[in-house]
């Protein structure tokens, strides 16, 4: 079997382009092939040299901000079964009306969670729901990457003995960074470590951090302040697990964000780590429920408290993991790939 998938972030530093990435080897595991397009025209050149089994087009409004309707053209009269997934949904405006091209089209979609689906059909221009399938975000196997906890730390700059709370990923303000250095630092024998990268698009929300907690940015990779450590560099894939697996907690406190319903794939490299995960009720975390521990708001207090329960109860924490490994087992990411390959293969694609 092989398969077209299409990404146009492919080989940037994206939340898709990774999503792509880590489907791409979930197929591999089950032995099947694939190409990835990135553009209309690596996508026609695809289609012109071969037949494909099936075709995945990775949705995200702002890539197909001016080549949604090229594209589609392209795949429509292809023969393959085609999959659209949309890794977040929204009703309003200009992302709004490219569901008139997407919805009138012969594809099947996939959400990552109840929520989306929901938010997909409660608009005036929507799927039919025989088209709509829910297939949660997968989760990658780190196991392998953790090796000696103390060499990770060690290299880290973290010291043995300390609770540490951890924060990876993109710096953005709806994820309130800030909030957590200041709970952090209301918990004086914890120790934080805070890699925010810059994102492509706002790198200057790294500097919203600084500003908002009235610090100063002396290096512009790495700084620590009081009981905090401020990282800016981004972590390579390979050593994201074993980052993660060193610390003791991690903390999410995101809030919502504009009317876009998603999945935070953070969420799940967190949970592979098998460490203790907190986060908010926000959107973002709807498809998880007692394999995080879910605070009612970002405020530091808030994420102070949580961070002393955990760190006074091991049992807790031990229990937050033992949930979340099981659910990284059910959606690991070759059975992800599964749950799409038998998508594909459902018959009546004319829906």
């Amino acid at each position: 079997m092989h398969l077209l998938l299409i990404c146009p972030s492919w080989g940037r530093r994206c939340g898709i382009a990774s999503y792509t990435r880590n489907l791409r080897g979930g197929f591999s595991t089950l032995g099947v092939t694939s190409d990835v397009a990135t553009h209309p025209k690596t996508i026609g050149t695809y289609l012109a040299e071969r037949a494909y089994d099936g075709i995945l087009l990775q949705h995200e409004y702002s890539l197909y901000y001016f080549n949604l309707v090229q594209v589609l053209r392209l795949l429509e009269p292809v023969a393959s079964p085609l999959i659209i997934t949309m890794h977040n949904t929204d009703q309003s405006g200009w992302m709004g009306a490219q569901h008139l091209f997407l919805f009138r089209s012969r594809a099947r979609f996939v959400v990552h969670s109840e929520v989306a689906r929901r938010n997909l059909l409660s608009g005036a221009v929507r799927p039919a729901r025989s088209s709509l399938a829910v297939i949660p975000m997968g989760c990658p196997d780190y196991r392998a990457q953790f090796g000696d906890r103390s060499q990770t730390r060690a290299e880290l700059g973290l010291p043995d003995g300390r609770f540490v709370v951890g924060f990876f990923g993109f710096a953005a303000r709806h994820k309130n960074i800030p909030n957590i250095v200041e709970a952090v630092r209301k918990v004086p024998d914890a120790l934080g470590y805070i890699s925010a990268t810059p994102h492509p698009v706002n790198p200057r929300a790294v500097d919203h951090i600084y500003v908002a907690c009235g610090l100063s940015r002396g290096d512009p990779m790495r700084n620590a302040v009081d009981n905090v450590i401020l990282v800016h560099e981004p972590v390579p894939d390979e050593d994201l697990g074993r980052y993660q697996h060193a610390v003791d907690l991690i903390v999410l406190p995101y809030s919502e964000h504009g009317t876009s319903v998603s999945t935070s794939m953070m969420a799940h490299e967190a949970i592979a780590a098998r460490q203790a995960v907190v986060t908010t009720r926000a959107v973002y975390f709807a498809d998880l429920s007692d394999e995080v521990l879910k605070i009612p708001d970002p405020r530091p207090d808030t994420i102070a408290a949580a961070i002393r329960l955990l760190r006074n109860n091991s049992g807790e924490r031990e229990a937050l993991v033992e949930r979340a490994a099981r659910y990284v087992e059910e959606n690991a990411w070759d059975r992800t790939a599964e749950r799409y390959l038998n998508l594909l293969m459902k018959p009546n694609w004319e829906g």
